[in-house]
């Protein structure tokens, strides 16, 4: 009888002329880093802490103040015109500040100041915090907690993309996966189909009783069956990896059949590594870490700005006036002026409050790396046993099926020389296809632990490519 399995698996693992390209895992992950909406969200949550980065430098931007009074009924009518520019900085809290002032009309004596000459009163002065808002104030607390909001977007779209990867990696191999089930089942429902005329000629011939016949129809439905559920598990991997792999409007794309790849390419060799080397490297990478540091300099403006807000408020304001034009019955005034302004907390529970809860915040986020770091170092370590437990698989499966091939066509003489039954080469030829399923399913094993090695370290797409490489 001839052979048919090794022939139809040859001609199943070969590319056939005028088929697509198949969808090889680049393709799903540019995809993926393009349209997922998850992925996506966090890139807007990014853009977000620009806006409230950009709304905390508004802290600092020039104030434009203007003021008109008319003495409408009274004893004394007069007008007054006011507009002040003031400047805050990041200066040690200094704010700068300019202006014009008019006052014509009558005026009391107790109000004489707010005469000015006839083109008015140019004044211009600074206002220096010398002990509450001087090292650190609101508005510079606010900036920089916004700055390092900004980065920590940043981090969290990292980790993201990250993880994205690593799940789209594994959306793709259960695909290629359940490509190589429905091959091996076709193959095996191809070889039994294939020798049911052969054997209804033997037993014609009386050369083989007709239980066989009614065997092999037997084996004929049973690996239908498993046709028919390779190909759901197939619609259904088809229909995971379509979250990922998206079109150009960002819909979910079903990956056709035709491009299941002919065979699972060979898995990049495990790189053994040390894991104090591993883990170094990902406790410095992984953007939670580093998401979770940026959060304690947070914590730690915050504190800092609190403590400050418990000190006195001494604020020094320098001042100097100058008046244009003429006046009526006395000289322009030219004046400097110095003062302090001092307001003391007596209580300070607002300030204290909020430094309690930058302390508590603080603990927390060490409790919290503590975790990260501990967590970390265990998909490492789980990274890493995955690894080589999957290529001694591979090894093993591979030898497996070497040597389920020769039973299987030792089996297969015997049964054309009369030695055997066809329920034993039935056997056989199961035992090889589960042997060929088993390395498939060992070789997408070593390709998941790759990906997930690669998440483990928080390698960057560009790193993650290469290492695929």
């Amino acid at each position: 009888m001839i052979r048919l399995l090794p022939i139809l698996i040859l001609a199943w693992s070969g590319a056939r002329a005028g088929e697509p390209a198949a969808l090889e895992l680049t393709e799903v992950l540019d995809a993926a880093t393009r349209a997922f909406p998850g992925l996506l969200a966090a890139q807007q949550r990014q853009e977000a802490a620009a806006g409230e980065r950009l709304a905390a430098e508004g802290g600092f931007d020039t104030l434009l103040k203007a003021q008109g009074r008319w003495s409408i009924a009274g004893l004394y009518e007069n007008r007054n015109y006011d507009v002040v520019l003031e400047q805050p900085t990041g200066l040690w809290g200094t704010t700068f500040f300019g202006g014009w002032r008019r006052g014509t009309g009558d005026y009391p004596v107790y109000e004489g100041k707010s005469l000015t000459a006839a083109d008015g009163e140019a004044r211009l002065g600074v206002n220096i915090p010398l002990w509450r808002n001087g090292p650190i104030d609101r508005r510079r607390a606010t900036l920089q907690q916004a700055e390092l909001g900004e980065t920590i977007a940043g981090q969290d779209v990292d980790l993201a993309l990250i993880d994205l990867r690593r799940i789209s990696a594994h959306r793709y191999w259960d695909w290629v996966l359940a490509g190589q089930r429905l091959r091996i089942a076709e193959t095996l429902l191809a070889v039994a189909e294939g020798r049911d005329a052969g054997l209804r000629e033997r037993v014609a011939a009386g050369d083989l009783p007709e239980f066989e016949v009614l065997d092999n129809q037997r084996a004929i439905l049973e690996r239908r069956e498993r046709v028919v559920a390779a190909q759901r598990l197939q619609e259904q991997t088809a229909i995971a990896l379509s979250l990922y792999y998206r079109d150009a409007a960002g819909q979910p794309r079903l990956p056709e059949a035709p491009r299941q790849p002919p065979a699972i390419p060979p898995a990049p060799a495990p790189r053994p590594a040390a894991f104090d080397e591993a883990n170094a490297q990902a406790q410095a990478r992984r953007p939670e870490l580093q998401r979770l540091e940026l959060q304690r300099r947070q914590a730690e403006t915050e504190l800092a700005l609190q403590q400050n807000q418990q000190a006195p408020g001494i604020d020094l304001t320098v001042m100097g006036a100058q008046d244009f034009g003429s006046s009526k019955g006395k000289p322009n005034r030219e004046e400097l002026y110095a003062g302090v302004n001092i307001d003391i907390p007596l209580q300070r529970r607002v300030a204290g409050g909020r430094a309690q809860v930058a302390r508590a915040n603080l603990q927390r986020l060490d409790h919290e790396r503590r975790l990260a770091e501990d967590r970390i170092a265990a998909e490492v370590r789980d990274a890493l046993s995955a690894l080589a437990a999957a290529g001694r698989r591979l090894e093993l499966a591979s030898r497996q099926k070497s040597a389920a091939g020769q039973l299987e066509d030792g089996e297969r003489t015997r049964f054309e020389l009369g030695d055997s039954t066809l329920l034993l080469v039935n056997l056989r030829e199961i035992a090889r296809g589960d042997a060929a399923l088993l390395e498939a399913d060992a070789a997408i094993a070593l390709h998941k632990a790759a990906a997930d090695f690669q998440a483990a370290l928080g390698a960057r797409p560009a790193e993650t490519a290469a290492a695929e490489r």
